[in-house]
């Protein structure tokens, strides 16, 4: 049984596979295939992965190629964590906003658009290789817009697939931390978009702990619970603390931009650096440190960046469809009438029940009218940008990019939309 990871040259893998390798029990893998473009990135994780390997499970193959059909064939699980025009791509779709006073952010608003417009096209090819070369293999999808990854997947493939976002697993730690309860008891009623989504009601033993949650954010430093070292998850938490506040709901870190809007880009503008700049210098770090642990005897150095909930959402997933589990995730999948007021054909991040057959949507509560009013919006322009992106349509582009609620106007969404294809070249691909 092969399970093979595209985009296996990110810092994010050694982490991926330590999940993969506490599950060996309930899903009995005899290969893990690593594959990414970059060749030097991947010989440092490889090494990382193999020595990993050997030292846990010595009977599993460990395999690093840049051939992603030699990947994909023969594959049960394919999990997917590409970023298309890599980090430096990231750093033009969060500095060329700016130019012209708007937000900048990796998969939010305009930034969100240009990635959509390199990565759609990309996961395409990924899908059919899977039709081809192995058409039993589930597709299991990290790689961001993930909502947008979703939707095009559903409507132009017909692989099986999931797309999946660590944000409400992320939160619901961070409650279950709080209150000092294991995560598996606290459920969510969350409603939204992948990136644009609200936590309505958390349960801890059926019972709705919100009103005990809006007394502890009046008492409780919740900042100082938060990781010192870890600016980004800092501030984020500021801002969903000040939105609690005013608001009374749980936000998505993400719905600062929309909510905080004027603030965010403030910041942003007075910053050195672009968030893309400062994981750049991350990155190099970390595939230093990975390349010096794997020289040395002792590979349980090795530090991740972060993301346990990355890989523990991925290989419950994983898991949850292998063994036919029937367990509840918040996924995105196409709205088929799970959330009221939404078009069927929207793609929609809500509780799913997923297992060998696939993701099954559960039936949430009608948003409320501020909610919906802004779901609607952004489902739209996220419909139009992945038409166009599909149909290489500059015209749907555009009037994808100014329907986005970030963007002030028609010709400043006309300015933002020809940098990117400029700054892009190739990556982009949109026919007037």
């Amino acid at each position: 049984m092969k399970i093979s990871i595209i985009g296996g040259g990110s810092a994010y893998t050694p982490g991926l596979i330590e999940g993969l390798l506490k599950i060996r029990d309930e899903v009995p893998f005899t290969e893990l295939c690593l594959m990414d473009i970059d060749g030097e990135k991947l010989g440092i994780v490889g090494e990382i992965v193999r020595k990993m390997a050997a030292r846990d499970l010595p009977q599993v193959r460990v395999s690093t190629t840049v051939d992603r059909i030699e990947a994909i064939a023969g594959s049960a699980f394919i999990l997917c964590q590409i970023r298309v025009g890599g980090l430096a791509g990231r750093v033009l779709d969060e500095k060329i906003p700016l130019k012209y006073g708007v937000i900048g952010q990796e998969t939010v608003g305009p930034g969100g658009f240009a990635m959509a417009l390199r990565t759609l096209p990309e996961m395409y090819s990924i899908a059919r290789d899977i039709k081809e070369h192995a058409p039993e293999a589930w597709l299991i999808n990290y790689s961001n817009p993930s909502g947008m990854v979703a939707a095009m997947l559903a409507k132009y493939t017909d692989i099986k697939a999931v797309s999946i976002c660590d944000v409400p697993i992320g939160v619901q730690h961070f409650i279950a931390n709080l209150l000092k309860v294991p995560r598996h008891k606290v459920k969510l009623d969350y409603v939204g978009l992948n990136h644009l989504g609200w936590f309505r009601r958390i349960f801890v033993d059926g019972r709705d702990i919100m009103p005990q949650i809006r007394e502890m954010a009046g008492t409780v430093d919740v900042m100082a619970m938060l990781p010192s070292d870890d600016e980004k998850t800092a501030e984020e938490s500021a801002m969903i603390v000040r939105i609690f506040n005013k608001l009374g709901i749980i936000p998505s870190p993400y719905l600062q931009y929309y909510y905080l809007g004027r603030e965010c880009l403030e910041r942003q503008m007075q910053a050195e650096k672009t968030r893309g700049e400062v994981v750049q210098g991350i990155e190099k770090e970390l595939l230093a440190h990975f390349a010096e642990v794997a020289r040395g005897d002792d590979i349980r150095l090795w530090k991740s960046r972060g993301g346990q909930w990355h890989s523990e959402l991925m290989v419950s997933v994983l898991s949850a469809i292998y063994n036919d589990k029937s367990e509840e995730f918040v996924v995105n999948v196409l709205n088929n009438g799970a959330v009221p007021g939404m078009a069927d054909d929207a793609c929609v991040e809500i509780p799913c029940l997923v297992d060998k057959r696939g993701v099954r949507p559960l039936q949430v509560e009608r948003p409320d009218t501020d909610m919906l009013g802004l779901m609607q919006l952004v489902a739209a322009y996220e419909k139009l940008t992945v038409e166009a992106a599909m149909e290489q349509s500059y015209a749907k582009a555009l009037l994808a990019l100014n329907l986005n609620p970030l963007v002030p106007s028609l010709e400043v969404a006309e300015k933002i939309l020809d940098d990117y294809l400029e700054a892009h070249g190739g990556l982009i691909v949109l026919k007037k």
